[in-house]
């Protein structure tokens, strides 16, 4: 897990509970079984509705994988590879397929076994319409995972205000009962717990994930364009040191200052 990550999350837990703490006298309040069936239950439901069943058994498998995994992009790294890469083309086919069979980079490892099995006729819009179209099918499929997210987000709060008019039309029932004015305050508490579940639900589960999960597959999308790049002009048979300067220029000026820093 990012470092980062980590810290915000602890950070929002840790204003959460203060906040809960220092502002509500009788913290049981805040555990109503009632509101919680509704909002949960109720985004479970329909969740079930909108995706199929193994496709929200595969959200969890993301979360495990892409925000509890260590999956930050090392650029150095791949930019590094691909300079070995770039050498090994130069001296041989079977230099070349030596490297190949030790490089870390999932992607880039594909894409340099393309290379490594394709004919020295094949044009070069040919080899790049092919990895773009593996590029443009890892988006997809990312983009949905953050699509699902943002979709489930919207869900809580709905059910948090449905949990909430339910208390409310009991309340208001009781109106008439000799105990009805002292039982307004805790009514009312308990009405708006549902409330609280939904916007928490939403605003510190769903909607943060989706956006980290959007912002990991930004990073990939850079990553996976400097290997097709450096792959094409691998291809094109350019110098190593053009190569690796072409494919540093995907990059915003600090990220190549941090990168040459790490790599010197």
């Amino acid at each position: 897990m990012k470092l980062e990550t980590l810290a915000g999350m602890l950070i929002a837990l840790t204003v959460f509970c203060v906040a809960l703490f220092t502002s509500i006298k009788n913290i049981g309040v805040i555990f109503d079984i009632h509101a919680a069936l509704i909002v949960i239950g109720g985004t479970v439901a329909v969740a079930l509705i909108c995706f199929p069943l193994k496709r929200i058994v595969a959200l969890l498998k993301v979360f495990m994988r892409r925000m509890l995994g260590t999956n930050a992009r090392d650029y150095a790294s791949i930019v590094d590879e691909i300079a070995k890469l770039s050498e090994g083309y130069r001296r041989g086919h079977k230099v070349f397929e030596g490297i190949v069979s030790e490089l870390k980079d999932p992607f880039l490892k594909d894409a340099a076994g393309v290379l490594s099995w394709l004919e020295a006729d094949v044009a070069p819009e040919q080899l790049r319409d092919l990895l773009e179209t593996r590029v443009e099918t890892h988006y997809k499929l990312y983009m949905n995972e953050v699509k699902v997210f943002r979709i489930m987000g919207k869900f809580p709060p709905a059910f948090g205000l449905m949990g909430t008019t339910m208390g409310m039309i009991a309340l208001l029932q009781s109106l008439g009962s000799e105990e009805s004015r002292s039982m307004i305050g805790p009514s009312m508490a308990i009405a708006l717990v549902a409330t609280l579940y939904g916007l928490v639900l939403t605003n510190f589960v769903f909607i943060p994930i989706a956006e980290n999960l959007s912002e990991q597959t930004e990073e990939d999308m850079i990553a996976r364009s400097i290997v097709v790049e450096g792959i094409m002009l691998i291809q094109e048979g350019h110098p190593t040191k053009f190569v690796v300067e072409k494919v540093k220029s995907y990059l915003l000026p600090t990220q190549r200052l941090a990168l040459d820093e790490k790599t010197a």
